[in-house]
């Protein structure tokens, strides 16, 4: 309703981006609706079908994700953690890191771990300063 009412708002430059943020957030809502759906009638994720539409369409970041396909997590507290961290990542690169390209790779590497790699041609730090970002990255991990 707010990036709505912002596109009644918003010109020019802005007007562009509160569009492209609206259409992301509907992409997004209703890949949740899929999910969740997906969720009730199989009781497994698939990890791949939701983890796409974070990846597209992500402001002055190109994203190539290599993921198995269908990647099904059974249990919905997991796949929420490797969703969240995802996020965190893409979040990361765009902000922290001034990336221009993203390359995250998802695999099972036994049937009770899947495996998240990333990294970006971004500038690195010195020394990372832990925010709430990788804090919650961190709990969210240390809980599975």
């Amino acid at each position: 309703l707010n990036l709505e009412v912002a596109g009644h708002l918003a010109e020019g430059q802005a007007l562009d981006h509160v569009k492209r943020s609206h259409a992301l957030a509907k992409l997004l809502l209703g890949n949740v609706r899929e999910v969740v759906s997906q969720l009730r009638e199989t009781g497994a994720i698939d990890l791949a079908a939701a983890l796409r539409p974070l990846t597209e369409n992500v402001p002055s970041l190109d994203i190539q994700l290599e993921i198995e396909d269908p990647l099904n997590v059974e249990d919905p507290q997991r796949a929420h953690v490797l969703l969240r961290c995802t996020q965190e990542i893409i979040t990361n690169a765009v902000r922290h890191a001034g990336a221009r390209h993203l390359w995250i790779k998802v695999y099972r590497e036994a049937p009770d771990r899947v495996v998240v790699e990333a990294r970006d041609d971004g500038v690195g730090a010195d020394m990372v300063n832990v925010g709430n970002g990788l804090r919650g990255m961190r709990e969210r991990l240390q809980q599975c």
